[in-house]
């Protein structure tokens, strides 16, 4: 890398006299902590303007690092001093600069923090009509070699570091300003004529400001030592990352730290300037302030002063957000609380709304129409419960204009918990299908399952899965208890009705071998029809997921339907039968019984007289894929497809003993996995 700079035969050596081992400590310094001392050293020369520039290397990205300013540059005949020691220079007698402005630096240390970004660094000084270099090598970091002086008519200095030792992400566009920004801020607002240009971007904080508020800070040791210190605290237009910076008199920042409060929606940098801090950095030791006790009880005492400043912001800009709100009416209560109740809703109410209008920029953005929406449903979600709260707040504020005023025209037709419940009802059945699939399809929980005790238990819950139509009549009950159902359902004032009644209404149902046969449910509907008198019956006969649908378990529900067949109780010539056995799989030989030509696939019986009876046997794949199909449009319309964990889940609502163990060992697994996630 050529330096742009003037070249000049050295005509002079200075050797520092200094140890080494000091000079290399310096020379680790933090690219920020380099580059902000030597904007420093410029501003001490009381510079208007700092330009830093960047150019790229041949083999790297970063190849060389150019500080030019305006100041009065260094004397000529004081370059022997400020080169060979550090400390002693005129700063240390100096209290301000000729233009009034407070000093930095004490000890010339920034030239050597140079060394950590390049391993060459020259500067070139214009004072009094003179033009010299000073450069040095880190190779050899106690000589620096003076040039020869040259006319000139302007005054400051120009740094340039050269052969950069590694390609630093310190360019504009890392976002390097921004944290030079939270060094120089609060210089750059009290000293309107001084100004940085970084990488080609001026950077501003008179118009990004908002605030500056001073506060004085005083603390005490367990001796009664009083230390005492100064609070400056800087609020931003715009989002800023949060920091406390400390800061030597003057309010020169050395380090920075998390100020470690919870300011909601304020963005912030604040300055602890303290004479505590120039105590160690006279001593060389401000690198390891946080373990100065002293200076820890300053930041702690300045953490109380930003709590309590931060509060009584909160609560002025509280107070006028929500007057806002009730002037452009989009405030969802009136007048006074009617009671403790609705006081509690409505500071609730305020704590939310005021968070959403922190943390969400799009809703000072939205219309005020839609923003009334977004406050209504808030308060319908508080009426509720707040529980739900983050979760909707994030979805209608998301939503497109059109969207949310679809929403809103939906709510003028009905109301919120009725478009909850509807939408709840389908990812509930959605989630169950999932479920049923794990308990009866899955290895482990299939062959742990039990029958009446597990399984019948969870359909009776859930007996929509054979049709949305169907109401649940009888539970694990003998076939006469169906008849009395049955004929409750009827009624007994019909014709038919009437000719029944000679017959032994309590006698027994028994089926062809003379014996009381117990159905796992029955279900019934009525037939929308112009008389609204027709029904429809179905008895569904349950078997364990281990257990393959065979010709037995066939002729074991046929016998149930030929039982009704005969028996003259439950003859009705507006009443249709339909009895089915549900298993995981079919038998070669049940399979084939299934499969009768000119049939639907699964009816195995099929009676018109004296009544209409179909006898079906049927897997629960297909039971499943049915009751899928008949939500495809609402799956597709609210975009949700159920997964193994929100089905487990569900399953966590449903009784224990009705689960197998190794559902039960999953639930327990998910339950683990949240309280981890919640500590």
């Amino acid at each position: 890398m050529n330096s742009t700079l003037t070249e000049a035969l050295p005509v002079q050596q200075i050797e520092v006299k200094v140890e080494n081992d000091h000079i290399q400590r310096l020379t680790t310094a933090k690219p920020i902590a380099a580059i902000s001392e030597l904007i420093w050293n410029a501003y001490d020369a009381d510079a208007q303007e700092v330009r830093v520039e960047l150019e790229g290397g041949q083999l790297t990205k970063l190849g060389l690092i150019r500080i030019v300013d305006n100041g009065t540059g260094i004397p000529s005949d004081e370059v022997n001093t400020l080169f060979q020691s550090l400390g002693g220079s005129w700063k240390k007698l100096a209290v301000k600069t000729d233009r009034g402005r407070w000093i930095h630096g004490e000890k010339g240390q920034g030239r050597f923090k140079a060394f950590a970004l390049g391993e060459r660094v020259t500067w070139v000084s214009r004072h009094a009509g003179k033009k010299f270099s000073i450069s040095g090598d880190k190779s050899d970091l106690k000589r620096f070699s003076i040039s020869d002086s040259v006319s000139t008519q302007n005054t400051g200095c120009t740094v340039e570091i050269e052969s950069v030792i590694r390609d630093f992400e310190i360019w504009a566009k890392d976002g390097f300003t921004e944290h030079l920004r939270d060094v120089f801020a609060l210089k750059l607002y009290e000293d309107p004529n001084f100004r940085i240009i970084y990488d080609g971007e001026q950077i501003e904080t008179a118009e990004a400001i908002k605030d500056v508020t001073h506060y004085d800070v005083t603390t005490f040791s367990e001796d009664g030592h009083e230390y005492k210190a100064t609070l400056d605290i800087i609020e931003w237009q715009k989002r800023v990352e949060r920091k406390l910076m400390l800061c030597l008199p003057g309010r020169f920042s050395f380090h920075s730290m998390a100020p470690g409060i919870h300011a909601r929606g304020f963005d912030f940098t604040a300055y602890l300037t303290a004479d505590q801090f120039q105590h160690l950095a006279d001593d060389n030791t401000e690198g390891l302030v946080e373990l100065d006790p002293p200076s820890m009880a300053l930041v702690e005492a300045s953490k109380v002063k930003l709590r309590e400043h931060f509060r009584e912001r909160e609560a002025e800009r509280s107070r006028s957000k929500i007057q806002e709100w009730k002037d452009s009416k989009i405030y969802p209560y009136e007048g006074k609380a009617s009671d403790l109740i609705e006081v509690n809703e409505r500071q609730i109410f305020d704590v939310v709304a005021l968070n959403l209008a922190d943390y969400s920029p799009e809703f000072e953005k939205t219309p005020s129409k839609q923003q009334k929406l977004i406050l209504q449903l808030v308060k319908a979600a508080i009426e509720t419960g707040p529980g739900a709260l983050p979760s909707i707040l994030e979805k209608v504020v998301d939503l497109p204009k059109g969207k949310q005023e679809e929403l809103a025209d939906l709510l003028r037709k009905t109301s919120l918990t009725a478009v909850i419940n509807a939408a709840k009802a389908v990812t509930d059945r959605l989630e169950f299908l999932r479920a049923l699939q794990i308990l009866i399809f899955e290895a482990n929980s299939k062959r742990q399952l039990l029958e009446r005790s597990q399984l019948h238990r969870v359909i009776a819950q859930e007996t929509w899965i054979f049709g949305e139509q169907f109401n649940l009549m009888n539970d694990d009950e003998d076939l006469s208890a169906v008849l009395r159902s049955h004929i409750e359902l009827l009624g007994s004032d019909s014709d038919e009705g009437t000719q029944r009644e000679h017959l032994a209404p309590n006698a027994p149902v028994l089926d062809v071998n003379g014996k009381a046969a117990i159905v796992d449910l029955m279900l019934s509907c009525r037939v929308p029809t112009p008389t609204d008198d027709e029904r429809k019956h179905l008895v569904v006969e349950l078997k364990r997921p281990s257990q393959r649908l065979n010709e037995e378990v066939i002729n074991q529900v046929k016998k149930y339907a030929k039982a009704v067949a005969f028996d003259d109780r439950f003859h009705h010539s507006n009443v249709e039968w339909d009895f089915v056995a549900v298993a995981n799989r079919f038998t070669k030989d049940a399979e084939l019984e299934a499969r009768q030509a000119g049939k639907p696939h699964g009816l195995v019986l099929e009676l018109d007289d004296p009544i209409k009876i179909r006898v079906w046997a049927r897997t629960w794949g297909e039971i499943i894929q049915e009751a899928e199909g008949r939500l495809t449009f609402y799956k597709r319309r609210l975009e949700y497809q159920a997964n193994d964990e929100e089905a487990l889940r569900y399953l966590r609502t449903i009784n224990a003993d009705y689960l197998s163990d190794e559902v039960k060992e999953r639930i327990s697994a998910l339950d683990a996995e949240e309280e981890a996630a919640a500590d």
